[in-house]
């Protein structure tokens, strides 16, 4: 299908039509693997829709010269299309988006305090929970991808719509160039540092496509934890993007 995506960037309204069709059950695909995890007030329909609308921005910005599959970067558009529609339902109950906020603050302290990833205990201690609600609080914030990779990748870049300074035809100016270049060592050098475990889990998830309960089959572990372990990386990739970008 590539090959109906010019170099140009460009396809005619007949190529376009025909490869949204023919990617369509991917989208019905992911759609599905997160709805698994989602209250049954969540309509799988909606999923699918916001999902379709990712896939043809995918196709609209694909540039095959970058070396990707259409199919890998339709994942990361789709996934973060959904995403965002789940983010607008906002279905994550206030009690819990607080907590993991204070989780999320706790890493990032604790990273810049001792210079590595923190461990769970380390981290129930500073904000003073058990470390079994620090996890259950994870595995839900995971499940339901409010951390997510697409926010901060997209086609092995970072989503850099956090970072300012395009012109009026939407290309970034040298300098804001360079300081992305730089963003990306920070993500990658930060992605180094997590645990085999994590690393593991991040490339199956985002890369293999796999979803966490079969991830925690392979892996050994429940879906859950591999949820748990998802989200605590994401926070940690965060924390070292935020440092970064305060400078």
């Amino acid at each position: 299908m590539e090959d109906r995506i010019r170099e140009d960037n460009t396809t005619s309204v007949v190529d376009r039509e025909e490869i949204v069709k023919q990617h369509l059950w991917l989208v019905r695909c992911i759609a599905q693997s997160i709805a698994e995890a989602l209250p049954r007030s969540v309509d799988v329909a909606d999923l699918i829709s916001a999902g379709t609308v990712g896939l043809i921005r995918a196709i609209d910005e694909y540039d095959p010269s970058k070396g990707a599959k259409l199919e890998t970067y339709a994942r990361y558009k789709i996934r973060g299309a959904i995403f965002d529609e789940l983010r607008k339902q906002d279905i994550l109950p206030y009690s819990v988006r607080s907590k993991v906020k204070q989780i999320d603050r706790a890493i990032s302290e604790l990273e810049r305090e001792l210079g590595r990833y923190p461990e769970d205990d380390e981290i129930a201690e500073r904000v003073g929970l058990e470390v079994g609600e620090i996890s259950k609080l994870l595995a839900m914030a995971g499940t339901l991808d409010l951390y997510s990779l697409e926010e901060l990748l997209e086609n092995g870049e970072i989503s850099f719509d956090m970072v300012e300074g395009e012109n009026e035809d939407g290309l970034a100016d040298p300098l804001t160039r360079l300081e992305r270049e730089e963003l990306v060592k920070v993500l990658v050098n930060a992605i180094k540092e997590l645990p085999e475990t994590e690393r593991t889990i991040l490339g199956l998830y985002y890369y293999e496509g796999l979803r966490m309960k079969e991830i925690g089959e392979v892996l050994g572990i429940s879906e859950s934890r591999v949820s748990q372990i998802h989200s605590k990386a994401i926070l940690f990739l965060r924390s070292r993007l935020r440092v970064r970008l305060s400078k």
